[in-house]
């Protein structure tokens, strides 16, 4: 997961979007499936994948796909209130003056896992798994 995590990183650093008459149709049909309701869809290209940045209802959502279309990964903007507590806990203890500004849910392959940004003194950003184990931090 880690391993993803940073290559994932990596890949988010050389994000171009592009244009959606340029993703494959099979990228199209599978997430057309998924999210027939997505709104204010845009897609980008990070590392060999595609990216769909969209909308359900008011919510921000990402879907990640090879170009075969198959899922790599999902995410989705949550309410603070639904960290899990053990999360939360280790987030005030690591970052007693930090304040948590925005939460994702992450699913890649069935591992469920959260970044978190946090505001504080400096910004951050850390990944946290299911479970609540530490992941990694990254300076935002």
């Amino acid at each position: 997961m880690a391993a993803f995590l940073l290559v994932g990183g990596i890949a988010s650093s050389n994000a171009q979007d592009i244009d959606q008459s340029k993703v494959p149709a099979a990228v199209k049909a599978a997430f057309a499936k998924a999210y027939p309701k997505a709104t204010d869809v845009d897609w980008e290209m990070k590392g060999g994948n595609y990216e769909a940045d969209f909308d359900l209802g008011k919510v921000d959502h990402k879907a990640t796909y090879m170009g075969n279309g198959k899922v790599v990964s999902f995410e989705k903007d949550i309410p603070n209130a639904q960290l899990p507590a053990a999360i939360v806990k280790s987030i005030k203890a690591k970052y007693p003056k930090g304040r948590i500004d925005d939460v994702d849910w992450i699913n890649t392959g069935g591992k469920i896992s959260y970044k978190v940004d946090i505001e504080g003194t400096p910004d951050v950003n850390v990944w946290y798994g299911a479970d609540g184990k530490f992941i990694k931090e990254v300076a935002d």
